[in-house]
């Protein structure tokens, strides 16, 4: 297996383990993806009535058809804003119910770990990823996978639609899709190390304020403010460097997202408006296509946002479940003796004790204290 594939398992097996967070909430999960289909549903309607009442309405010059739609029209945004009021809901409640489950593991997790596991970490680090990290894990796991899902199934939806209202033209005007696709991906594929890079140096700049501000006293007493400032200002340098390439990438990739949009318009008047002219396909038709494309829009910036807050969530997932993960250097020993009874007394008999291997705190240590004796 390389290395490649080696990561992109392990990629997935992080997402893996945040959906199992939604487990426990099978009916809050349920009306949230519920809610979200039927919002979904009802933005595909809207360009076919604006069809008919193109067609049916203004072309044939009945204005009860045109009453019709715009009823209709109404009708479907009133639902949509119920179904749109429960999507956000419990697309919200899950978000915060999963980072509340996920904070609570990593709390437990830590309190368990050994003096040695203490002695390596940092506690700034530790800080950063029970804070920043997991608030970056739980947008995504509850709105923000709901808004990727229908952000997915509206774009494959507008294309059935188009493909079922004109399929010779909707081909011409999809042939920037494959592309807007691939430079999706590739911009995800890009962005996920980059914030993963962000969070470990928020870590840094998190343990260099705590040690900071923990020995206050001893930097005031021997007048190392300035000192202290520049090797924070060293890592903030650096923390806003790696967001500062971050935004690069952002700003390169948004607006050929939207520039592809755009081209698919183009490519529609530029072929479509002849053959309704024509009268080869109807001006609704041209109009309901035109809106399809133009309601993508919107998604389509709003994946690579998705994108974005997807690969943020993976990279912070993968520094909290890494904490998750350190296996206890303690280990139960099997066939141990169970103490039944204390009588108080205490034997140690060469006793050797270290943190870490090669640097040994007691060596060969031996004393007997009886019940109520004092040794110090």
């Amino acid at each position: 297996m390389t290395g490649d594939e080696t990561r992109t398992r392990a990629d997935v097996d992080v997402y893996r383990r945040l959906l199992a967070y939604l487990r426990p909430y099978p009916i809050q999960t349920l009306l949230a993806y519920l809610a979200m289909f039927a919002v979904t549903a009802l933005n595909l309607v809207v360009p076919l009535i604006i069809k008919r009442a193109i067609d049916d309405g203004l072309a044939a010059r009945n204005a009860q058809a045109l009453f019709i739609a715009a009823v209709t029209i109404l009708g479907v945004a009133l639902v949509r804003g119920i179904a749109g009021f429960g999507q956000r809901y419990f697309g919200e409640w899950l978000s915060h119910r999963a980072g509340y489950d996920l904070r609570n593991g990593f709390y437990n997790c830590v309190q368990y770990q050994p003096f040695s596991f203490h002695d390596r970490s940092h506690t700034g680090d530790m800080m950063s990823r029970a804070t920043s990290d997991i608030s970056e894990t739980e947008r995504f796991v509850g709105i923000g996978l709901a808004d990727l899902l229908a952000t997915i199934m509206l774009m494959s939806g507008v294309v059935v639609a188009m493909l079922i209202s004109a399929p010779q033209l909707a081909l011409l005007a999809l042939i920037p899709f494959p592309i807007l696709i691939f430079a999706t991906i590739r911009f995800g594929g890009t962005i996920r190390p980059m914030f993963k890079n962000i969070q470990e140096q928020m870590g840094v700049l998190s343990t260099t304020m705590q040690e900071s501000m923990t020995g206050i006293n001893v930097v005031k007493a021997f007048s190392r403010e300035p000192y202290e400032l520049q090797k924070f200002d060293k890592e903030n340098d650096e923390w806003f460097d790696r967001r500062h390439r971050v935004i690069r990438a952002w700003a390169n990739n948004w607006p050929f997202f939207s520039f592809l949009v755009a081209l698919s318009v183009f490519i529609l008047l530029w072929f479509g408006g002849p053959l309704a002219i024509e009268g080869v396909i109807t001006v609704g038709t041209l109009f309901a296509l035109i809106s399809c494309m133009l309601m993508l829009n919107g998604p389509v910036q709003r994946l690579g946002f998705l994108v974005n807050l997807a690969a943020t969530a993976g990279a912070s997932a993968s520094r909290v479940f890494a904490i998750m993960d350190t296996p206890s250097e303690i280990v139960q020993r099997q066939n141990a003796v169970q103490l039944l009874e204390i009588d108080g007394a205490v034997r140690f008999e060469q006793v050797d004790f270290s943190y870490q291997s090669g640097v040994q705190i007691l060596q060969d240590v031996t004393f007997h204290a009886h019940p109520g004796q004092k040794i110090a």
